[in-house]
C-alpha cells in the first residue's frame, strides 16, 4: 500500500511557490510575497530583514531584499517583473515574525505584477511545491 510522503513543513493551498522557497498570493490586483515555512526553519532565528521601498521595480530572478540569521544570509528574489506597492514595516522592526508566522503577519512585500499570466505559469502549485519538499527530505 502506497503512503503519502510526509514532510515537516507547512504548505498552504491558497498560495503559489517558487523553487527558492518563497510564496506569493494574489489579492485582487496585487501579489503578496513572503518566505515559506521551509525557509524560516532552515534559516533559524531571523535577526535582520532588508526590504525594498514602495516604487521599487522588481525584475524576475533578481534580488529585491535579504534575510540574515545567526547562521545564514539569504537573498530574496523577484518571482516576476513588477513594482513594489508596500513593504511590511512590522517585519523590518520585528524580523522574528518571519519565524513565528511566515504565511500571515510575516509577509514581506506587496507588488503589482507586470504580466500576470506569465507570472503564474512560472510558479509552483502547493502540490508541486510539496513534491519539491519531499525530494529535499529524501536527501
Amino acid at each position: 500500500m502506497a503512503t503519502e510522503p510526509i514532510h515537516r513543513w507547512k504548505v498552504l493551498a491558497d498560495r503559489l511557490y517558487d523553487a527558492r522557497h518563497q510564496w506569493v498570493q494574489k489579492d485582487d490586483v496585487l501579489w503578496t510575497m513572503g518566505i515559506t515555512d521551509y525557509t524560516q526553519d532552515t534559516a533559524g532565528d531571523i535577526l535582520y530583514v532588508s526590504l525594498p521601498e514602495p516604487g521599487t521595480v522588481l525584475e524576475q530572478g533578481q534580488p529585491f531584499g535579504s534575510l540574515e540569521s545567526g547562521k545564514w544570509v539569504g537573498q530574496l528574489y523577484a518571482p516576476f517583473d513588477g513594482v513594489v506597492i508596500a513593504a511590511n514595516d512590522l517585519v523590518r522592526d520585528n524580523p522574528q515574525l518571519l519565524n513565528q508566522d511566515p504565511y500571515g503577519r510575516g509577509w514581506l512585500i506587496k507588488a503589482r505584477a507586470q504580466n500576470h499570466d506569465e507570472a503564474v505559469t512560472q510558479l509552483l502549485t502547493d502540490t508541486e511545491y510539496m513534491q519539491l519538499l519531499d525530494e529535499l527530505d529524501e536527501r
